[in-house]
């Protein structure tokens, strides 16, 4: 905590009240003074030091002794805490006045324990060693330190950036050097361009997953069309597509897939919807498959009943042409009766 408001307060004197919703922003110096008239009153200013450009904010004067305001301190004691509240310091008064520059307003009789000291000397939160790295810190506990070679460290050796070659690079090591990951944890969300990167990995899986459930080549029929699903991570995707058999060798088939809406920094519609289209086309010699289907099952059992019939048939007629020609070989041997052709009868 003493470390972040250290740096709070490194970025209040940079920015000076930055974070009032009604400061200045083109000014860098706050300016404390008398006003030029006989009561002598406390004058806050806005100076831009590029400028010298000065705007008189607010002024302040309880009467004190002989019909004068509070005097102003010259000891410079007078300081802007964390909070980008200016602390007056008074002259022989032990004392503060509190200027809000959110509220542009007074408070008075704030002690403070600057106050028990002739002079304060604050230690500076910006230094810069003998290789020329510049840190920013508190009790020699860099936060924020800026290396020669343009590297930009948080911490004194977790995370660090650096612009090379026209890319902004991001890595993390320990306090040997050594890379290690970044881990973006406790429910936090790691976006690109307002999309969630785990869930878009997980999208992809499910489109994917989803489309390859649908038909590529048609086999029985001339058009095949099918619905799919897919998930992946926990996301879900459906999908629909057909497949088309233009001739014998050449098909065609077309597909898509979707995303379950509703999806947090999900992005825009192109990044929920995937699709596929292709062709199959057979090239060389068209040989005969070594399976069957169902239809052509039932046919060919058909033509195999109608061989069946048909040869119970002929078996039947040959065994009539065999009992004539035994009669007729009788006949001619003259061992048959004339009365048993008479009663014979042909088929």
């Amino acid at each position: 905590m003493k470390k972040l408001l250290a740096l709070t307060t490194f970025g209040s004197i940079l920015f000076l009240s930055s974070n009032s919703a009604k400061a200045d922003t083109t000014f860098d110096y706050w300016g404390i003074k008398r006003g030029g008239n006989k009561l002598d009153k406390i004058e806050i200013y806005t100076i831009n030091s590029s400028t010298g450009q000065a705007t008189l904010k607010n002024d302040y004067c309880k009467m004190q002794f002989f019909d004068a305001c509070y005097f102003v301190d010259t000891t410079n004691k007078s300081f802007v805490d964390e909070s980008g509240i200016l602390n007056i310091s008074l002259q022989d008064f032990s004392n503060y006045i509190e200027y809000d520059p959110k509220n542009n307003t007074f408070t008075e009789g704030k002690t403070k324990w600057k106050s028990d000291y002739k002079t304060v000397l604050e230690r500076p939160i910006l230094s810069k060693d003998d290789t020329g790295n510049i840190s920013i810190g508190i009790a020699g506990d860099p936060l924020i330190t800026k290396k020669t070679n343009g590297e930009l460290h948080i911490g004194e050796n977790s995370w660090i950036t650096k612009e090379e070659n026209g890319i902004q690079k991001v890595w993390a090591q320990d306090a040997n050097g050594h890379s290690i990951p970044i881990d973006y944890t406790n429910g936090t969300k790691l976006l690109i361009n307002g999309r969630d990167v785990e869930q878009s990995i997980n999208n992809v899986g499910a489109l994917s997953a989803a489309l390859t459930g649908l038909p590529t080549v048609p086999t029985e029929t001339t058009l095949a069309c099918g619905l799919g699903t897919g998930t992946h991570g926990g996301d879900f995707a459906f999908s629909g597509g057909c497949a088309s058999k233009v001739n014998d060798k050449l098909s065609i088939n077309y597909a898509a897939s979707m995303t379950i809406p509703g999806q947090d920094y999900a992005g825009d519609f192109d990044d929920n919807f995937s699709a596929r289209a292709g062709f199959v086309w057979q090239l060389g010699k068209a040989t005969k498959p070594t399976q069957i289907s169902m239809g052509e099952e039932k046919e060919l059992k058909k033509e195999i009943s109608d061989l069946k019939e048909n040869n119970k048939n002929i078996i039947a007629q040959n065994k009539a042409l065999l009992s004539r020609l035994e009669r007729l070989e009788k006949v001619a041997l003259g061992n048959i009766k004339s009365k048993d052709l008479a009663v014979y009868k042909l088929h």
